[in-house]
C-alpha cells in the first residue's frame, strides 16, 4: 500500500470513528432528560440475556406492533455499521490481519463502547447488540480478505 493510500485510508477510519461516536453517544435517545441514579440507570439499561432483544424484534413484527423500519434498522443496523472496522483494522494493523487477533481486539473495543454507554448514561449494554456488532465486524473482516478488496486497498496480498 502506497504512503497516500494509507494516508486515505487512515482518514477514512478517523472519519468513521467519528462516526460511531456520534452514533452510539450523541443521538437522541428514548430517555433523555429522565433522572436516574448510575446502578437504576444501568439495570434499566442493561439485557444480558442472550436473543432476548432479538427475539422481541421478531415477535413484535409477527404480531404487526412494530413497523419493519424499526426492527430492521435496530437489527441489520447493528450488524451493517461495524462491517468497516473489520476492514479498517486488519487494513490499517498487522497484527490484526488473522481472525483470532482481529476478534479480540474488536470484542475488547466493543465492550468498551458498550460499558461507556451505561457509565456516561448515553446508551445500554445490549448483548444481543454485541452479538450483532461482532457479528458485523467479523463479515467486514471476510470482506476484507477478498481479492477485490485487496485490489481496492492497494495490497497484493492480506497475509
Amino acid at each position: 500500500m502506497s504512503k497516500v493510500q494509507r494516508i486515505f485510508l487512515g482518514l477514512g477510519f478517523i472519519g468513521y470513528l467519528l462516526f460511531l461516536v456520534f452514533y452510539m453517544f450523541f443521538q437522541l435517545r428514548g430517555s433523555a432528560g429522565v433522572s436516574m441514579t448510575l446502578v437504576e440507570y444501568i439495570q434499566s439499561h442493561s439485557n444480558l440475556v442472550p436473543f432476548k432483544t432479538i427475539e422481541n424484534y421478531i415477535t413484535a413484527l409477527e404480531k404487526g406492533t412494530m413497523d419493519t423500519w424499526t426492527a430492521v434498522k435496530n437489527l441489520l443496523g447493528n450488524v451493517l455499521v461495524f462491517i468497516p472496522m473489520g476492514i479498517f483494522l486488519p487494513s490499517l494493523f498487522r497484527k490484526l490481519r488473522r481472525l483470532s487477533p482481529f476478534l479480540l481486539a474488536f470484542v475488547l473495543i466493543i465492550l468498551l463502547a458498550e460499558v461507556m454507554q451505561l457509565l456516561t448514561q448515553r446508551g445500554s449494554f445490549d448483548i444481543d447488540d454485541f452479538i450483532l456488532n461482532v457479528l458485523g465486524a467479523w463479515l467486514g473482516f471476510k470482506l476484507w480478505k477478498t481479492t477485490l478488496v485487496q485490489k481496492w486497498i492497494g495490497r497484493g496480498s492480506y497475509e
